[in-house]
């Protein structure tokens, strides 16, 4: 008996000891920049996840008057929630003054810089007018931004929308694979069907008080332990990859969807985008597209407009809306410069260079006309 504890207890030293090990080389990585992983903040003050699938209409959102601290190895930030759920300061339903919705995912929420950086904020410090930023990390696609739109941010006075789409991600976003709508899975719409006869369905058995409660205890183990965040991290890369081949057929590490999309994808795009201008009414809508480098690759090779490009310049022309490509306008030899070092996400450079290609949007001069001399 003894001798059986005394084994135990080595192999339990030995596995500590390892495990300890394990996170100090795997701390370093992320440090020096191997790993794109987000690091623990070992406080049980973040216990509360600051994303998670709680809205019953559209899925991911942030927790109401939350705080974040966020760490990678080139930032460390902390990002707040205000009683809305959204990424940004006290604000109220109702105002007098300009306001612009402005709706999307990691890009609008402003992911590894401080609020102030975002494009959405130096739109409004150029301009003088009002940005509710309603963007939201966590694999959010056109679909779910369409259905926050009407049930959520519709409902806040404001006076024109902004929709940004990110190909490289919406695109897969908003797959409806039959594993994605399983019970037990993500909880967020769905678009079944085929354009323009769509219905929104949503994963078998919805959302829980259990599910709730799992969602704390994963977050626990991901602020306390980098072991486990890698490994979850590595099982989200899995399944975007298993996404992206059950859709293709190949996993094509050049492809770029300004270019390899198919009509399903794009009518489920366009009903997004259809939907949003039927719920602003009269308001004017502007649809940007945000590239990643790929893109930027595959535009040059191809030489020519990408049919995505075209596609989207065709829809705004028939809607009486407003198209933006980012590819073609934010297009620097030096493009690195857009980019975080330890991220794909927009540096501070980027969302500035944004601001200044939106700012162009007729509706801003319109208002600036406007204004008193």
């Amino acid at each position: 008996m003894r001798s059986l504890l005394k084994k135990t207890g080595e192999w339990l030293l030995a596995l500590a000891i390892s495990l300890v090990g394990i996170e100090i080389v795997l701390h370093v990585a992320v440090m020096a920049g191997v790993a794109d992983i987000d690091l623990p903040s070992y406080s049980l003050k973040q216990a509360e996840p600051f994303w998670q699938d709680v809205n019953p209409d559209f899925g991911a959102w942030h927790v109401t008057n939350g705080r974040f601290r966020h760490r990678r190895s080139c930032f460390d930030l902390v990002y707040t929630s205000n009683a809305f759920g959204m990424r940004q300061g006290p604000t109220t339903l109702t105002s007098r003054s300009q306001r612009v919705v402005v709706l999307g995912d990691s890009f609008v929420e402003g992911w590894g810089v401080d609020a102030a950086d975002r494009f959405t904020d130096r739109l409004a410090a150029r301009t003088g007018i009002e940005h509710l930023n309603f963007g939201v990390a966590g694999d959010f696609g056109p679909t779910q931004a369409f259905v926050l739109y009407r049930a959520l941010a519709a409902r806040f006075d404001h006076d024109a929308v902004i929709l940004t789409v990110l190909p490289e991600n919406d695109f897969l976003d908003d797959l409806p694979a039959p594993w994605r709508l399983q019970r037990g899975a993500r909880h967020r719409p769905f678009l079944i069907g085929t354009y323009p006869d769509y219905r929104l369905a949503y994963p078998e058995g919805g959302w829980s008080a259990d599910k709730h409660a799992a969602w704390h205890v994963k977050n626990v183990l991901r602020e306390f332990w980098l072991t486990y965040r890698v490994g979850d991290h590595a099982v989200a890369v899995m399944q975007q990859t298993l996404a992206f081949w059950r859709k293709r057929g190949e996993f094509d590490l050049t492809h770029s969807f300004y270019f390899d999309y198919t009509r399903e994808d794009f009518g489920r795009l366009r009903y997004a985008i259809e939907q949003i201008k039927a719920a602003a009414g009269e308001r004017p809508v502007l649809i940007v597209t945000i590239p990643v480098e790929m893109d930027y690759q595959r535009a040059k090779a191809a030489g020519t407009t990408p049919p995505l490009t075209r596609e989207l310049d065709a829809v705004a022309a028939e809607l009486g809306i407003t198209y933006i490509d980012l590819l073609a306008r934010m297009n620097d030899p030096q493009r690195a410069r857009y980019f975080l070092q330890c991220d794909p996400h927009w540096s501070a450079f980027g969302h500035e260079q944004a601001a200044s290609v939106i700012s162009a949007w007729s509706y801003y001069r319109q208002q600036t006309a406007r204004q008193p001399q």
